[in-house]
């Protein structure tokens, strides 16, 4: 075969060979390109995949939550794919996630489970395909969820005791005496002063029968006085020797007036401390007409009326009785002296 016949064949050979080549590496550029456009496809929008794991993991949109959270995550990939048509093609892939969760949680005395979950999705694309094919994928994904928990308050029990009150017995009637009865009026010539000399009733008060330990019953009732003194008040009292021992009471001096009242005679007052000998008789007993500071109302012993006008004190029309009751006995009632009383 003559020389240049040869390289001619060479020749074709060579350029049959270059384009086979170019062939090939055109083919598996484009095979490439292809693999790279369909995982782009698949990954765009992850949001697709993301959402139904977040709704499964609060346990679905009918769940009814007992605290209230928050949830705000931000999704944010980013893809970039780089394909260079050579004989040795190169894919570079870089992705990023980003997850933010914010969690709150509000729980209110309101009987009210209200789940709101909303869902935002804002995806954004911008590919670009050229010899050295770059894509990038931003995808943004919010997820929130509100619940407002019940929380029922249980009522508490507060115990409340109620006092019973203790009933005093009744005593029996017993053995009584009248001591004193004043049924008329008192005048400025007795200077407010009512008294018996001697008193009635004036044995030994300790035997046979012990009234020196009993009670006095007292009953006082008005039915004029010039000027109402409703300060006014009687004093009753036993006088022997030194002794004097009294038991009072305030008596408004309005007409219609009646006042009762009692007092252990262990328990009168003893003027400078010295009791009445009940085995003795008394000198004399009566009561006083007292003003609202506990001062007689008389000009006896330089009284000078307390510092009262007596004219509006007297004459003082009234009855005062009083009955005593042997130790341990009840008192057998005001009906039994006065007519009129219970």
């Amino acid at each position: 075969m003559p020389r240049q016949k040869r390289a001619t064949l060479v020749i074709t050979r060579a350029i049959i060979m270059t384009a086979l080549l170019l062939g090939g590496g055109l083919l598996l550029f484009l095979v490439t390109t292809s693999r790279v456009e369909g995982r782009l496809a698949a990954e765009e929008s992850p949001l697709s995949a993301f959402v139904p794991v977040v709704l499964a993991d609060m346990g679905g949109t009918a769940n009814t939550p007992t605290a209230t959270v928050e949830q705000s995550p931000t999704t944010t990939p980013t893809f970039q794919a780089t394909a260079t048509p050579s004989d040795t093609p190169t894919v570079t892939a870089t992705a990023t996630l980003t997850t933010t969760p914010s969690p709150t949680a509000t729980s209110t005395d309101t009987p009210t489970a209200t789940p709101t979950p909303t869902t935002t999705a804002s995806p954004t694309e911008t590919p670009t395909l050229d010899p050295e094919a770059t894509q990038t994928a931003t995808a943004t994904a919010t997820a929130t969820l509100t619940a407002t928990a019940t929380s029922t308050a249980t009522p508490t029990a507060t115990a409340t005791t109620t006092a019973t009150p203790t009933m005093t017995p009744t005593l029996p009637p017993g053995k009584e005496l009248l001591v004193f009865d004043w049924n008329k009026e008192v005048t400025l010539a007795e200077s407010g002063f009512a008294v018996d000399i001697p008193p009635i009733a004036n044995d030994d008060w300790t035997k046979p029968i012990n009234f020196a330990e009993g009670t006095l019953y007292f009953r006082a009732q008005i039915r004029h006085q010039p000027e109402a003194q409703d300060d006014m008040r009687l004093g009753f009292c036993f006088w022997q020797g030194d002794a004097e021992n009294c038991a009072g009471a305030e008596v408004p001096g309005r007409a219609g007036t009646i006042v009762y009242w009692s007092r252990p005679i262990k328990d009168l007052y003893k003027a400078d401390g010295l009791g009445i000998d009940w085995t003795q008789p008394r000198r004399r007993n009566g009561f006083a007409v007292r003003n609202g500071k506990n001062n007689p109302v008389s000009d006896k012993q330089g009284g000078n009326w307390a510092g009262e006008d007596p004219l509006k004190w007297y004459p003082l029309d009234l009855r005062l009785t009083v009955v005593v009751v042997e130790k341990g006995a009840g008192f057998s009632g005001w009906g039994n002296y006065i007519n009129d009383s219970p």
